[in-house]
């Protein structure tokens, strides 16, 4: 989703890419990191975190609602309860967001940063849904849909919803790549 002129407008208290008191995580997935390392010639080390999240998140993702992300992330976690993600700065913003708070990889962020602001679920007859991230969306782009359209869907063009739904696909499968390829992807790095 290209929604750039959104996203560089975004309120500091409310960017999806900052992350108060380590509140939050960006996943990434392998490949994602290796294109990431092959466009910005940056080591992993600078830009990834394979260490433990932390309990309060993990008690967060354990009892998220079972079609949202968090419990997808949930069943991610290893035995230490690590999941490779984006490295945060000290004032928890992502690691590439710059001064002005854009995004420095925009054309290459992970599946997730796609997305977002928006989310599907798989629905019992295989059709795939669109809903907002967050159960209380503050970003900008979720509330000017709301306020027009009851369902978040009818706001959207059929191309946006086309591009949702792909990437929605894509984060499915990556998470079955992930969990077969993630402890030789960090006896790499």
């Amino acid at each position: 989703m290209y929604y750039n002129k959104f996203c560089c407008a975004c309120a500091k208290d409310v960017h999806c890419c900052t992350f108060n008191n380590k509140s939050g995580f960006t996943f990434v997935g392998t490949n994602d990191a290796k294109k990431i390392k092959n466009k910005t010639k940056k080591e992993y080390s600078e830009f990834l975190d394979y260490s433990p999240v932390p309990s309060n998140i993990v008690s967060v993702l354990k009892n998220d609602d079972p079609s949202l992300e968090g419990k997808l992330r949930y069943s991610q976690l290893d035995k230490e309860n690590r999941l490779l993600r984006l490295k945060t700065k000290k004032d928890g913003t992502c690691v590439f967001l710059d001064e002005k708070k854009r995004c420095t990889i925009y054309n290459i962020r992970p599946n997730i940063c796609r997305i977002f602001p928006f989310w599907a679920m798989k629905l019992l007859s295989g059709k795939i849904k669109i809903i907002e991230h967050d159960e209380e969306p503050k970003c900008g782009i979720v509330k000017s849909k709301n306020k027009k359209y009851e369902d978040i869907e009818e706001g959207l063009s059929e191309k946006e919803k086309k591009e949702i739904k792909t990437l929605f696909r894509e984060i499915k499968k990556e998470n079955k790549y992930y969990k077969r390829n993630i402890k030789a992807f960090v006896e790499e790095i």
